[in-house]
């Protein structure tokens, strides 16, 4: 499994998103190493890690997750997640709660596929098998930023950092988004500090999905970022950088208030 980890202090890990690689959060790693031990790992299939062959299911990128922080010696975790990678950190602390202090969930809506999207998903992955993940990395990166957007040079890093996964993990992951189950009935049962960050003029989650999302988790704080994307992160590097910031301070020790690790019963 293939990772970034530079710095010391309270430990931020980054989950990217689909089909992308760990090099989306480069800008938040920058920002954020000189207060805090900054990990983003590939996730499997994605980027420089290995993949297998089949089905990734969210819980098995999530039992992933557990064995590198255990390799790392991390602790607890405030735990950043966007899109897939929002579906992972849930998994994640739903079955290993004592390992979250905080949540960011990016960009991703709470609930499970709709049979359409979920049978669209596997049909993605019969093209892939057929075509390569070229055939995705076409089809998804014009929607990744803002319709405004016009820095040619970072859509095309974007491309870049989506055609670095291999077909095999974008087929399993594909599979895994389209069998995974619905979290929405343990959202209200967290009880980390959260904080729910979405652009604006996102198209392929829609900002309202954020906010639904935000609704169901007690205490969440809700950020919709003016002429971001998909990729908020990325795209308006400064502003959502800013905004974790701002929410990371409220507590003393740059942790956020309401900072117990776990999930009520």
């Amino acid at each position: 499994m293939a990772y970034t980890d530079e710095g010391k202090g309270l430990p931020l890990l980054f989950l990217h998103g689909f089909p992308l690689s760990r090099g989306i959060w480069s800008k938040q790693v920058d920002a954020f190493k000189t207060r805090h031990r900054v990990i983003a790992p590939d996730l499997r299939g994605f980027g420089e890690s290995a993949t297998s062959p089949g089905l990734i299911s969210m819980h098995r990128f999530a039992e992933d997750l557990h064995a590198l922080m255990q390799h790392l010696v991390t602790g607890p975790v405030i735990l950043a997640g966007h899109s897939m990678g929002g579906f992972v950190a849930l998994a994640f602390a739903s079955a290993f709660p004592k390992f979250i202090r905080g949540l960011v969930l990016v960009g991703m809506k709470a609930g499970v596929d709709g049979p359409e999207i979920a049978a669209a998903r596997r049909a993605e992955a019969e093209k892939v098998s057929r075509e390569g993940s070229s055939v995705l990395v076409k089809a998804m990166a014009p929607r990744m930023l803002s319709a405004s957007e016009k820095d040619e040079e970072m859509a095309l890093s974007v491309r870049d950092l989506m055609a670095s996964s291999s077909s095999q993990g974008v087929i399993g992951a594909l599979l895994g988004m389209a069998e995974r189950p619905d979290m929405a009935s343990m959202l209200g049962k967290i009880r980390v500090p959260t904080l729910v960050i979405a652009g604006s003029d996102d198209t392929l989650v829609p900002p309202s999905d954020a906010e639904a999302l935000a609704r169901s988790i007690p205490g969440a704080q809700l950020n919709l970022i003016p002429k971001a994307g998909h990729l908020v992160g990325f795209e308006q590097a400064a502003a959502f950088n800013e905004v974790m910031r701002n929410w990371l301070a409220w507590g003393s020790n740059g942790l956020p208030r309401m900072a117990t690790p776990s999930l009520s019963n």
